[in-house]
């Protein structure tokens, strides 16, 4: 019977000690995440609204709400963790490589973007200009980050990437 008040003794003075020394960590960490979460939704909402004042599309508006709140709890995880007293930065170095990785998976796409703002800086050619590319003729309409938009002699509107 001793043994066994000695143990339940060992076993009450471990669980102590832990609440002791870390149950701040494991509150305040809990209570991050909590205000995290709702702080990644109001934000989120937020931008879907700026988003609809300003008239966009309604898919591109539910992907840049749902990417806002996405990242912003992405950041209240790793501080979350932080607060637990795991280091963060294996995370961030991971964070790091796949965005590394995600920016040759997207590097076409970003290229006509890049090109767009070469364009639209340097101003080779402006709305109205007529121009040639690829063997087709046509007078500039449109000049976006993406694309240029032409109009050919037959009324035809053709998009051209900015590459």
């Amino acid at each position: 019977m001793k043994e066994e008040l000695a143990t339940v003794q060992n076993l009450f003075n471990v669980v102590m000690e832990f609440l002791v020394n870390y149950s701040f960590q494991v509150i305040g960490a809990i209570i991050i995440l909590v205000i995290g979460i709702y702080v990644a939704r109001w934000l989120a909402n937020m931008v879907v609204k700026i988003c609809q004042k300003r008239d966009l599309d309604v898919t591109l508006t539910s992907f840049i709400g749902n990417m806002t709140k996405i990242l912003v709890l992405a950041f209240v995880i790793i501080i979350t963790i932080g607060q637990f007293g795991i280091s963060i930065a294996p995370f961030i170095a991971a964070i790091g490589a796949l965005a590394f990785g995600a920016s040759f998976a997207i590097q076409g796409p970003l290229a006509n973007y890049g090109s767009g703002l070469a364009i639209i800086l340097a101003r080779p050619f402006v709305v109205g200009n007529t121009i040639t590319v690829k063997e087709v003729s046509g007078v500039v309409e449109e000049i976006s980050l993406a694309y240029t938009f032409l109009t050919t002699e037959d009324e035809e509107r053709i998009t051209i990437p900015n590459i």
